[in-house]
C-alpha cells in the first residue's frame, strides 16, 4: 500500500479512505481497521504538503497498525516480552513523499533508536508494543506476506471470552455480545483456519461492502478490534471466514438496539429553540468565508414541519449555519445539491428538506 494524504470526515467515525488501503505499505492513509488505526499529525516542517500518518511500525515484512481501542485494559510494562528490533526511521519526522513505501525498521511516530517489544503470551507476528509520546502503544499485524491462514494474522485462538459488535455510530461502545464460550471458540476457530486473500480489498473493487466493527475481548483483559465485511465474509485484512461467521454477525446486528425512529416531519426552530439563540452565522466551506446573518428570517424559515429523515454529516463542501447560545450551539449543514439541512451538532442524525424560503436566505 502507498502512503496517501488523509481525507478526514468523521464515522464509524471515519476517514474517506478508512477502508480503501491495506497494510503492506502505507503510513498515512487511515487504512484497514478503522477503529484501531488512528492518525496523528506530524510531518517535517519543510514539507510542502501536510501528511497525517497512521501510527504504524514495520518489521520482518509485517505491517503493524496501532490499536487504540477504548474497550479493555491498556497494556503495561508487565506485558512486554523480549525486544524485537529498534526503529531505524521515524517517517513522520523524515519523509515528505506521500507515496513513500515503508520498509522494515520504519515507524510513524516511535523515535529512531526506540525499542519495539514482543507482547507476552502472543506471537510477535500478531502483536508488538513500543513507547512514544509518553505512552505505551499496542501494535497488531495488519498484513503479513508470509501469512497463509487467519491464525498467522490473529493469534487469539483459545484466548477469546466474548465477541462484541460495536455501535455503528461511534465504533466505541458495545451494541451486542456473544458470550457462550463454546460458540465463541467455534467462531474464533473459523478465523484461525480461514485462508487469506493478500490483495483484499482490491483497489479496483467495485462490489458492494457492508462493514461493521467487531471487538474480540481476550482473557487477559485486552481487546483486539477488526472490521468485518458482511457482504463478502472477510475479517480485516483478507481473512475469508465465509457464511457461517456472517450468520453469527447477522445475529449480533439483529439483537443490537435500534436507533430511535425519526419523525415524518420536524420543526427545527421549536425542537432546538432556535429563537432564543444569541447569534447566527453562515460559513461557506467551499469559499472559505463566513459572516453573521439575520436571525429572525432564518428562524422563521425553519419554524415549520419539514419532511425529515435520518441523516449524517454530508461530505465535500457545504454551507454551515451555526446558532449560538450561551451554553451550547446548534450547527446545521446545508447541502445545496439536495436542498437538505442536516443537524451536525448535537449529533442527532437528523436531516430535513428545507423550503425555497430558506434556500433564498443562503448567500
Amino acid at each position: 500500500m502507498r502512503l496517501a494524504l488523509l481525507c478526514v470526515v468523521l464515522l464509524l467515525g471515519s476517514s474517506c479512505g478508512s477502508l480503501s488501503g491495506g497494510g503492506s505499505g502505507s503510513g498515512a492513509l487511515k487504512s484497514g481497521n478503522p477503529s484501531t488505526s488512528p492518525t496523528a499529525g506530524g510531518s517535517p516542517q519543510s514539507c510542502a504538503a501536510i501528511i497525517d500518518y497512521v501510527d504504524f511500525v514495520r518489521f520482518d515484512g509485517i505491517f503493524y497498525s496501532a490499536s487504540y481501542s477504548i474497550l479493555g485494559r491498556p497494556i503495561t510494562g508487565v506485558d512486554l516480552g523480549a525486544e524485537r528490533f529498534r526503529v531505524k526511521n521515524t517517517v513522520s519526522a523524515t519523509t515528505c513523499d506521500p507515496y513513500y513505501r515503508p520498509v522494515d525498521g520504519d515507524a510513524a511516530f516511535v523515535p529512531a533508536g526506540g525499542p519495539v517489544f514482543a507482547v507476552k503470551g502472543y506471537a510477535p507476528t500478531f502483536r508488538l508494543a513500543a513507547q512514544h509520546n509518553n505512552m505505551l502503544v499496542l501494535y497488531e499485524a495488519e498484513s503479513n506476506p508470509a501469512a497463509r491462514r487467519g491464525a498467522d494474522l490473529m493469534d487469539i485462538e483459545g484466548r477469546v471470552k466474548s465477541i462484541v459488535l460495536l455501535d455503528q455510530k461511534t465504533g466505541r461502545t458495545a451494541a451486542s455480545r456473544i458470550t457462550d464460550r463454546s460458540r465463541v471458540a467455534s467462531l474464533v476457530r473459523i478465523i484461525a483456519n480461514a485462508s487469506i486473500d493478500p490483495s483484499y480489498p482490491s483497489p479496483q473493487a467495485t462490489r458492494p461492502v457492508d462493514y461493521v466493527q467487531l471487538a474480540f475481548e481476550l482473557d487477559d483483559g485486552t481487546v483486539s478490534v477488526r472490521s468485518y465485511d458482511r457482504t463478502n465474509g472477510v475479517v480485516w485484512r483478507g481473512i475469508q471466514v465465509g457464511a457461517a461467521f456472517t450468520t453469527a454477525v447477522d445475529e449480533l446486528v439483529r439483537t443490537a438496539p435500534t436507533p430511535s425512529p425519526v419523525p415524518a416531519t420536524l420543526n427545527l426552530a421549536r425542537h432546538y429553540d432556535l429563537a432564543h439563540a444569541t447569534r447566527v452565522s453562515i460559513k461557506d466551506l467551499k469559499a472559505g468565508k463566513g459572516a453573521s446573518a439575520a436571525m429572525a428570517p432564518l428562524v422563521a424559515a425553519l419554524d415549520a414541519d419539514l419532511p425529515a429523515r435520518r441523516g449524517q454529516r454530508p461530505s465535500g463542501d457545504y454551507i454551515v449555519v451555526i446558532f449560538e447560545f450561551p451554553d451550547r450551539y446548534v450547527s446545521l449543514a446545508y447541502d445545496e445539491s439536495t436542498n437538505t439541512l442536516t443537524v451536525v451538532a448535537p449529533d442527532d442524525e437528523l436531516a430535513v428538506q428545507v423550503s425555497p424560503t430558506f434556500r433564498g436566505l443562503i448567500p
